[in-house]
């Protein structure tokens, strides 16, 4: 465990936070199954849906960047662009 908490202590604030996109659907997952059981804790619920929250907003971001990514690198391979552009 000393190990994973050294590896995260350089990495990305939200990546230490959320973990990466998989582990963050994870935890989501697991919020949902919790909120949809008709036992939920009232003591909790503002918290988990509070974190689920954040969850979403960090997957969404996640989403975005390597949509953008991906578009940047199929940018750099598309002949319709000119030499000029890659510049």
């Amino acid at each position: 465990m000393a190990e994973d908490a050294d590896d995260r202590a350089g990495a990305d604030p939200d990546e230490a936070d959320f973990g990466g996109y998989a582990e963050s659907m994870a935890e989501l997952e697991t919020i949902l199954a919790s909120l949809e059981n008709d036992d939920v804790d009232i003591d909790t619920l503002a918290s988990q849906v509070e974190r689920a929250s954040l969850l979403i907003a960090h997957c969404e971001g996640r989403l975005r960047a390597t949509e953008l990514s991906l578009q940047t690198i199929l940018a750099q391979h598309d002949p319709a662009t000119t030499a000029e552009e890659h510049f």
